[in-house]
């Protein structure tokens, strides 16, 4: 799997898009400008298992994490599985809903959304401006190589566990 993402191009993309008007976190499956066609996702909570690959208690596990994690950082991380891309880019994907969903803090951008769509064999670490100086895109594409080799034997609840804590551990939260 391949993660190249630029944070310049990223942001005149996002920018050209329309994507950075996105409605409060209120309105989730309310289409944005530019992200036309993106799976239509409600946001459960911090992980939204849409592609239903995690049993309960893996869920419930990460989910956990990720509260310690916004605890201890005041960042917001949350993971989303989709069962389809809808012929989309996974980075597209990425980011739409992480700014559909309203993701991080509106004031300092700070959001990470880790997005795995298995049917396609692909992942995304999306992250908010706000923490582009802690978590790099070289850092997200590494967390996202952590997760692959646990992908590959369908254990995706260890490959997503190993990826929120490298992540963490990069923006301010060594557990």
């Amino acid at each position: 799997m391949r993660c190249a993402v630029l944070a310049a191009p990223l942001a005149i993309l996002l920018i050209a898009s329309g994507c950075k008007g996105a409605p409060p976190s209120s309105a989730p499956t309310q289409a944005i400008a530019g992200c036309a066609g993106a799976p239509d996702i409600a946001l459960q909570g911090r992980v939204t298992d849409a592609a239903d690959i995690l049993p309960d208690t893996a869920e419930a596990r990460l989910s956990g994490r990720l509260a310690q994690y916004e605890g201890r950082t005041g960042h917001q991380m949350v993971v989303v599985t989709a069962s389809s891309l809808n012929g989309l880019d996974v980075a597209a994907v990425g980011d739409c809903l992480g700014n559909r969903w309203g993701i991080g803090d509106k004031d300092r951008n700070d959001g990470v959304l880790i997005l795995v769509a298995p049917n396609e064999r692909r992942a995304r670490i999306s992250t908010g401006t706000g923490l582009e100086t802690m978590l790099t895109d070289e850092e997200a594409k590494a967390a996202i190589d952590l997760m692959t080799p646990h992908f590959r034997s369908n254990d995706f609840a260890g490959g997503l566990s190993v990826a929120v804590d490298a992540i963490a551990a990069q923006t301010g939260d060594s557990r």
